[in-house]
């Protein structure tokens, strides 16, 4: 299903992330590729506690994967990501999708804190274009090495608390 993932172009800038500091009021870890494995793990435990499938579980690891790559090019926005997944061969839409969004949270809380929340509308469209149970399950994950933890992320608390009263996923997912 990740056969991109296995390829020598990937495997090379993956471990370019070894050498992609990371700021530590946002992160404990390291490195960015200490993030990445650091999520990979809490995104496997939050499967399992949370019934996954092996597919799912596989979509998760491969997301915390590559959700950074496009570090290695000096950006931390997840457009330097997609423009990395290209090099290494095709990924289903969903996928790609999962690592264009995986942050969209934070432009949200932003918007909503401006007086201009997303519209149920944008919420739909982002269902329609993401598994949002997995979305929702990787925010949690990619905050695995967050001071405070992600119950201490405004933004990704607001996000999970609106996708579970428009019905997107099970709030029970959000304790591990």
């Amino acid at each position: 299903m990740f056969a991109a993932l296995n390829t020598h172009a990937f495997q090379r800038d993956y471990a370019q992330l070894a050498n992609v500091t990371l700021n530590p009021e946002r992160h404990t870890a390291d490195n960015a590729l200490v993030h990445c494995e650091m999520v990979a793990s809490r995104a496997l435990q939050l499967a399992d506690l949370n019934g996954c499938t092996e597919t799912e579980k596989n979509i998760l690891e491969a997301l915390a994967r590559v959700h950074d790559i496009g570090k290695i090019n000096g950006s931390a926005n997840p457009e330097e990501s997609l423009k990395n997944l290209a090099l290494y061969g095709e990924f289903e839409e969903r996928f790609v999708n999962l690592v264009k969004y995986h942050d969209i949270n934070l432009p949200w809380y932003i918007s909503k804190t401006k007086g201009q929340p997303p519209s149920d509308k944008a919420w739909r469209k982002m269902a329609s274009k993401v598994d949002m149970q997995l979305l929702c399950l990787f925010m949690i994950a990619d905050r695995v090495d967050c001071p405070g933890g992600w119950t201490a992320n405004k933004a990704l608390t607001w996000f999970l608390q609106e996708a579970a009263e428009r019905g997107y996923y099970s709030p029970a997912l959000m304790h591990y």
